[in-house]
């Protein structure tokens, strides 16, 4: 790729720039509220990458004698970087501290070992972590508990959360962790009442879906 193509702007460059350009159109006032915006704007975003990175910082430290040789990471550094690239990004449109986490928990996992990191995995997950909440990282980790052959219908997710959260908003967080392939489902017996047809649904995590939460949450720990 030569330098030029590295150079040009991207639709979400173009589209802040239309922004910021129609904010500073706006008469008598438009400079001033650009600078009260964009400037507020940069400023909190690198103050996450800073903090995001002062916090790694302090981890590799703990863990300095349990990672990665420079040679190793030289070697998969092409992965690497676009490990970084994309959680840069992450962490400055994000103000979710749960995102970050995973985002700084993946990277330690990487630090630890590029050689056994399945980087198109990698990706997925990467491109994943954006699209969950914390809500989410619940159900997944609360069905990670259940036994191999087990399978949690609906009213067990409703207990999960104390019946705090409503149950269809739980339907809908379900099938989309399916949708993406962290779960699993499969249908029971089939009930006629009142209230029309009622399928009973089970569902479970997957593989894959512990695999996500294995590099996401389950970082390196210090030797005692």
């Amino acid at each position: 790729m030569d330098n030029k193509s590295e150079n040009k702007l991207h639709g979400k460059d173009y589209a802040w720039l239309a922004i910021e350009a129609g904010i500073a159109s706006i008469p008598t006032v438009g400079s001033a509220l650009q600078t009260a915006y964009f400037g507020a704007k940069n400023e909190k975003r690198f103050k996450r990458i800073e903090n995001f990175y002062k916090e790694l910082s302090e981890d590799v430290e703990k863990l300095k004698n349990q990672l990665t040789n420079p040679d190793e990471i030289s070697q998969y550094s092409d992965e690497i970087s676009q490990y970084m690239e994309k959680m840069n990004e992450i962490i400055e449109s994000n103000t979710t501290l749960a995102k970050r986490s995973m985002l700084h928990n993946g990277f330690l996992n990487i630090l630890k070992s590029p050689s056994k990191i399945n980087w198109d995995q990698e990706q997925y997950f990467t491109s994943i972590i954006p699209q969950i909440d914390l809500t989410d990282l619940q159900l997944l980790l609360a069905t990670r508990k259940l036994e191999r052959d087990k399978w949690a219908m609906i009213s067990d997710v409703v207990n999960v959360f104390e019946g705090k959260l409503d149950k269809f908003y739980l339907i809908g967080l379900c099938e989309r962790l399916t949708n993406l392939g962290l779960f699993e489902k499969r249908y029971g017996d089939i009930n006629m009442g009142s209230d029309g047809t009622i399928i009973e649904t089970y569902y479970r995590i997957t593989n894959l879906g512990k695999d996500f939460l294995s590099f996401t949450m389950d970082p390196p720990t210090p030797s005692s």
